[in-house]
């Protein structure tokens, strides 16, 4: 019953804000419901970005990585996420001084590529959103359920239906106000954990001085797998950042380059960084020292502590990915395919349908991860997020117009990919290593011979 009394209240949170804010917002403007009114703060700006990019994973999965590797295992799953996400402040950086007026990465492909390849990356600008707010969900139904015995399945599935039905009716301005708040909440408890920690209370596995260089391995050389778990940490997140449309229409609202690069930076890298690397390399070696699971190590008010954390680090990001994808329907899609000229109406309406029916599809998907690992989650997805990054990169760095070429490399690089992921025989990191170099090697090949050979559509 504790489980849902929490989920509960984290609601209640959310319909507050609503109601406070519900007189300041339009709810048939564009320039409201998705622009959130204008431009944002430094603070709330990286608030925003420091919400959106702490996932359940960030969590658990860099934990999970300590039983694999050692501490290790957290180090490479930090920088590689850190280096991918200031490889995404690079794109966003070029696209507000070359491209201002492109609010999302799909009206950059445009520009550079045409409409119907432009159509083609819709996929991704879908897909890639759906699986990491799926991840989410299935992360603060773990939580509770581990914890007090909730449900999985309800859970799991009125996670994301909450976030989309907050999304749908509060807009941008309302997704802000919470991922501040939200930031409030995850700082304050992750500073308490560490004040417990440091103090060696009863609540905590593991005290600060009992954590050593030896025995479970606080110290340890760097080996061949976490290196290339290192190389796979850096493709993963950056093709799942790259096509989220979120982080793009937040750079939007950002009063001048120097504001964006500082708050991303501050919210994406420093804090971000600091946070996980610190969490994970305890828990991690709390679980392994223990012999327990992750979320076997909390006790007492820790578990409610840490349960109200995962629900609003879960929640932050659903909504985060939810506003993202409302914004391109709303905003491009309808006007690419339905019709130019549409009202802000029609296209909010458009916006609203599309975000229902992902919603709706995500928040099942969830009910059927139950027990699944959310690093294993993470990995397996790598093949089909790196093919589509080659083409985007191309974007920024070559004036080329290829055409339709960028869609072919990235089939030619997903199919590759996974046929090699399949044929490789070894360990399975060795294999998912192969399978995403394949797919990236690929896509990069199909994308050098249109440098290299002139194409029938080069201006």
């Amino acid at each position: 019953m504790t489980g849902y009394v929490i989920f509960a209240g984290c609601i209640l949170v959310l319909v507050i804000i609503y109601i406070v804010l519900r007189k300041d917002i339009e709810a048939h403007s564009i320039e409201s419901m998705i622009f959130g009114g204008g431009s944002v703060g430094s603070l709330g700006l990286t608030c925003s970005v420091f919400a959106a990019w702490m996932w359940t994973t960030s969590v658990f999965g860099s934990a999970e990585t300590y039983a694999l590797y050692g501490i290790w295992g957290p180090v490479t799953y930090v920088f590689g996420a850190c280096i991918a996400f200031a490889g995404l402040i690079g794109i966003l950086a070029f696209l507000r001084r070359n491209y201002p007026r492109a609010a999302t990465w799909l009206e950059f492909m445009q520009v550079r590529y045409g409409r119907r390849t432009k159509l083609w990356f819709y996929l991704f600008a879908v897909i890639v959103p759906a699986y990491v707010l799926i991840e989410q969900g299935v992360g603060i139904a773990m939580v509770l359920e581990t914890f007090f015995g909730s449900s999985f399945r309800i859970i799991s599935f009125f996670s994301v239906i909450v976030a989309t039905g907050f999304v749908l009716v509060g807009g941008m301005k309302s997704v802000l106000v919470e991922e501040k708040l939200g930031t409030m909440i995850i700082l304050a408890g992750f500073l308490l954990g560490a004040i417990c920690v440091f103090a060696g209370t009863d609540i905590v596995p593991v005290k600060l001085h009992e954590m050593t260089a030896s025995g479970s391995g606080l110290a340890g050389r760097i080996t061949v797998s976490a290196v290339q778990y290192f190389i796979l940490a850096i493709i993963i997140a950056f093709g799942q950042i790259a096509f989220d449309p979120a982080y793009y229409l937040k750079a939007y609202l950002a009063r001048d380059m120097k504001q964006m690069r500082w708050s991303y930076l501050l919210g994406g890298i420093l804090i971000w960084g600091i946070i996980t690397l610190a969490a994970s390399i305890y828990m991690g070696y709390a679980a392994v020292s223990s012999g327990s699971e992750v979320t076997d190590l909390f006790r007492g008010p820790a578990k409610v502590v840490f349960s109200l954390i995962i629900i609003v680090i879960g929640i932050s990001t659903i909504a985060h990915f939810m506003i993202g994808m409302m914004g391109i329907f709303s905003i491009d899609l309808y006007g690419t395919i339905v019709k130019e000229d549409g009202s802000d109406r029609e296209k909010i309406v458009f916006g609203r349908i599309m975000i229902v029916a992902i919603g709706l599809s995500c928040a099942s998907m969830t009910i059927a991860l139950e027990n699944i690992s959310l690093l294993t989650i993470d990995v397996f997805c790598a093949i089909f997020f790196a093919a589509p990054c080659v083409p985007l990169v191309f974007g920024c760095l070559s004036q080329r117009n290829f055409g339709k070429l960028p869609a072919v490399s990235t089939i030619a690089g997903i199919i590759g990919g996974l046929i090699i992921w399949m044929a490789i025989p070894g360990g399975m990191r060795m294999s998912q290593l192969a399978g995403v170099a394949s797919s990236i090697l690929i896509s990069l090949l199909v994308m050098l011979i249109g440098c290299v050979r002139r194409m029938p559509y080069d201006r």
